[in-house]
């Protein structure tokens, strides 16, 4: 029969109706990833020639005839060695060429990358001053949890979810890190290239049309999923955490459908499905052994080492929705810079000073009309605030010069 040429679509992010099951060298390295797929020896030979095929960024087309799968079986290899490895973010993951005589034996495979094989370096540059910046903020003493969190926030805060017609876009570390734009798979990807690299076991789960993460903490697998946690774009620093170290009870929500997953993992422990971050709607920051959130009451402490919180200060005020309505969560951000902890008011920024155990006022800026203060980070030395309506939450974004010694 007469070779044929097919270039084969919906590898993995296109539809995510393939059994994908994919595992970061933390969480299965070699042998163990491939018992969890039940794979064969034939199947073993077949996936890690994949693998050294893609590092190695091989153009040419690879023969695999002799391994005598068909298409279905191939994608479900070639699928699993892609998203086991966050690090192939140049691979195409929506496409590969095949050669087959029948989809019941194909021939060979050609893979298809995002770039050139001489913009790698640069681009790996690039990933890498992202990465040493996440990295350089995690404390050598925290727990699992405090790293998941950390990890779980930033990249929320970082990545703005890409809802553009390009297809083959935001599914790899490169645009999820250094655009800063991503859909799920980047999200997912992301998370498992820095528990990889934290040595904390994860592996990404698909249902039909999503791809999260799981993770193991203390031998007990848990679920989290950024690209909900961060559906509220109303301003970078807007992170739910609804959606971290949840169990599957905990993770059963209707327009998601979770519970469709294919996975090899059970989240049956229900230990973090009420922690204190679920009640936070912003990025939480950490300080000398705490970390600092806001909920609907204010501002608070929690320590992972004593496992308790403490309300510090009541926020007064609501922010302002339209038509006369309020919003049911706050925008109050927190932000550490030297001793102090910074939040806000919807009209007034506040510094908690940690050594003397103290809340004062900062700044309230002059707020026109039905404006609100919306956002605050700390870059520089200075602290920006942005404020603005419920339909232009950062319409003015001014800066405050900051006394490190405070």
């Amino acid at each position: 029969m007469k070779n044929l040429f097919k270039k084969a679509v919906s590898f993995i992010a296109a539809a995510f109706a393939v059994s994908c099951i994919s595992a970061g060298a933390s969480a299965y390295a070699g042998e163990e990833l491939y018992e969890v797929k039940g794979y064969d020896k034939n199947e073993i030979a077949l996936a890690e020639l994949c693998k050294s095929t893609l590092e190695s960024f091989v153009e040419e087309e690879v023969n695999i005839s002799k391994y005598n799968v068909s298409y279905e079986e191939f994608e479900d290899i070639y699928t699993t060695v892609i998203m086991n490895e966050p690090e192939l973010y140049y691979v195409n993951v929506i496409q590969a060429s095949l050669k087959y005589k029948t989809e019941d034996h194909i021939l060979g495979f050609k893979p298809i990358y995002n770039c050139t094989y001489g913009q790698l370096e640069e681009r790996d540059k690039k990933i890498a001053k992202f990465s040493k910046s996440v990295m350089s903020g995690i404390k050598k003493n925290w727990s699992d949890e405090e790293k998941i969190l950390y990890v779980h926030d930033r990249l929320a805060a970082h990545i703005t979810y890409y809802d553009g017609n390009d297809k083959e876009y935001g599914r790899n570390i490169y645009d999820a890190f250094v655009d800063g734009s991503s859909v799920c798979v980047g999200y997912s990807l992301g998370f498992q290239y820095f528990m990889d690299k934290l040595d904390i076991p994860c592996i990404c789960v698909t249902s039909d049309d999503h791809i999260w993460n799981m993770v193991s903490v203390d031998g007990q697998w848990y679920h989290v999923d950024i690209t909900w946690d961060d559906s509220a774009e109303v301003t970078k620093n807007t992170v739910f955490h609804n959606m971290v170290l949840q169990s599957d009870e905990g993770m059963k929500d209707p327009d998601i459908k979770h519970d469709t997953a294919h996975r090899s993992a059970e989240a049956d422990d229900c230990f973090y499905d009420n922690a204190f971050w679920t009640e936070s709607n912003t990025r939480i920051s950490y300080l000398n052994g705490y970390w600092y959130y806001t909920n609907s009451e204010g501002l608070n402490r929690y320590s992972f080492e004593s496992g308790e919180s403490k309300h510090l200060y009541d926020i007064v005020g609501v922010w302002h929705a339209d038509e006369g309505r309020d919003w049911t969560i706050p925008f109050s951000q927190t932000a550490v810079y030297g001793k102090s902890v910074y939040f806000n008011s919807p009209d007034t920024i506040y510094r908690y000073d940690t050594a003397k155990k103290k809340i004062y006022k900062v700044y309230a800026p002059k707020l026109s009309g039905k404006e609100q203060i919306y956002d605050i980070y700390i870059s520089g030395g200075k602290l920006i605030y942005s404020a603005g309506t419920y339909d232009d939450p950062v319409k003015t974004r001014k800066a405050i010069r900051l006394n490190k010694a405070a």
